[in-house]
């Protein structure tokens, strides 16, 4: 079930896998990227939701500030009932550092980095 999409990012339910998809594409404003991020959240409170992934394969440089933001939520979304977030890692280096604010932000063993999305989805399987 797709519940966001437009040109820069796409956020799809998979209820048969309880699998929330962020799909990032270029360069993604602040008031966009916190409104595709609130969303995430708020489905997450209200939903079964097993694994977020967040395909940032195609997406360009995120904010500092906006970075800090998305780390802050992913705290939340655990108490909510998540399992586990999974990254599919950007091709632009800056972009890949910004990530290393969820590494950062605590949740470690719940927060998977990976190349291609099946990799991310086979690696869900451990929090089944």
């Amino acid at each position: 079930m797709v519940l966001f999409a437009n040109d820069n990012v796409e956020v799809i339910y998979d209820a048969n896998n309880y699998e929330l998809l962020q799909v990032w594409r270029g360069y993604v404003p602040t008031e966009l990227f916190r409104e595709v991020i609130d969303l995430s959240v708020s489905f997450v409170r209200n939903n079964r939701v097993d694994l977020l992934i967040s395909d940032t394969s195609q997406q360009k440089v995120v904010s500092g500030s906006d970075a800090d933001y998305a780390a802050l939520v992913l705290g939340m979304m655990l108490g909510y009932g998540l399992k586990a977030m999974a990254f599919v890692l950007p091709h632009d280096v800056f972009t890949r550092f910004s990530l290393k604010k969820f590494a950062d932000a605590g949740h470690g063993d719940q927060v998977g980095y990976f190349e291609h999305l099946e990799e991310a989805r086979k690696w869900s399987r451990f929090f089944k």
